[in-house]
Formats: C-alpha cells, structure tokens, sequence
C-alpha cells in the first residue's frame, strides 16, 4: 500500500488524537476521512486565495474524471479497469445494500462491517448476510457484537453455554476412603 507523508497544525493532530482509540490510529482515521469524501469529489478543490481586488491568486480549477491515475499509475479502481469502486468494498455500507430481511440487526452489520478485517467484497457480504439469515435475530444480535468487536473477517455462530463440558472437581475425600487401609 503506499504511504503518504501530511504536515499538519498543531490544532490538527489534536482533533486527529482525539478521533483514535484502541485498534483505530491515526492513518485508519485519515483513511476513513479520505474514503467517505471520496464519492462526492468529482473535480478537483479550486487552491486558490483570493486577493483583496478579487482575483485569483492561484487556481487549480482543472476538472478530473474518477478515472484519473492515481500515485502507482493504477486507474482508481483497480486493475480491471473499473471507473468506480465496488459499492460492498467501502467501511460504510449504503441503506440500498442492507436486506430488508436484516433490518432488524442493520446497525450491527454496518458496524461490523466498518471494523472487519479482510477483504470486503459483494462476495463477502452475500457470505455474511446468508450465515445471519440462519440464525435467530437473538443469535445474529450476538454474533454481529462479537465479531465487531474482535474485527473478525467473518462472523461465526456463538457457542451454546455450557458448550464446552466443565471438568468436575476430584472428590478427594471419597478418594481417600476408596483406597485400602495399610
């Protein structure tokens, strides 16, 4: 992945301590900025400081199509030459690609889905939203809570309490009176 270098303010890096917490540094939230922006820029910003007579000190006002080349020279997008991102591959989920059938859990699937790691893929999402469609909505409730907060790739049925058979206690004193006497 490449990797970019910022200078920023004082104020700034303040604001951007602020937004991290455990598991989500720095470059996660300036990646998440960049990703939720990206959808509505189709030109680039106007770089620009007006002079007190009103002209135009510097401009960049140059428009660009999404299929502008980016750092690597790769088209955005990828190397199949697609325009635009998969819509399933972002950390935010739009209301159009929840089911209907999983409204009741929506928000834990778009948190899930935020913090997942692995690929994100219109693959990956049927995957998910097939296995939850199986379970109760008690069940998918507590499978989305675990897997958002483990950032697991995948979701994974909750085991049953008392999944796991508990070793019983020796009974050392009925022990001790089974033994022969010396």
């Amino acid at each position: 992945m490449p990797s970019v270098s910022l200078r920023l303010t004082d104020s700034q890096v303040s604001w951007l301590d602020a937004q991290t917490r455990q598991f989500r540094n720095r470059s996660d939230v300036v990646r998440d900025l960049i990703d939720s922006q990206m959808g509505n820029l189709d030109t680039s910003g106007t770089l620009i400081k007006p002079s007190p007579e009103g002209e135009k000190v510097l401009s960049l006002d140059i428009p660009t199509t999404r299929e502008s080349l980016i750092s690597n020279n790769n088209p955005i997008g990828g190397s199949k030459g697609e325009t635009e991102k998969d819509a399933y591959a972002k950390k935010t989920l739009g209301d159009e690609l929840i089911p209907n059938d999983l409204l009741d859990c929506d928000q834990l699937l778009r948190e899930f889905w935020s913090v997942k790691k692995g690929v994100r893929s219109e693959r990956v999402f049927h995957r998910v939203t097939n296995k939850l469609r199986e379970w109760s909505p008690a069940v998918r409730r507590s499978a989305l809570e675990a897997a958002a907060n483990a950032g697991w790739p995948d979701i994974y049925e909750p085991r049953q309490a008392g999944g796991r058979q508990q070793q019983q206690g020796t009974d050392w004193d009925a022990l001790e009176k089974s033994l022969p006497q010396f």
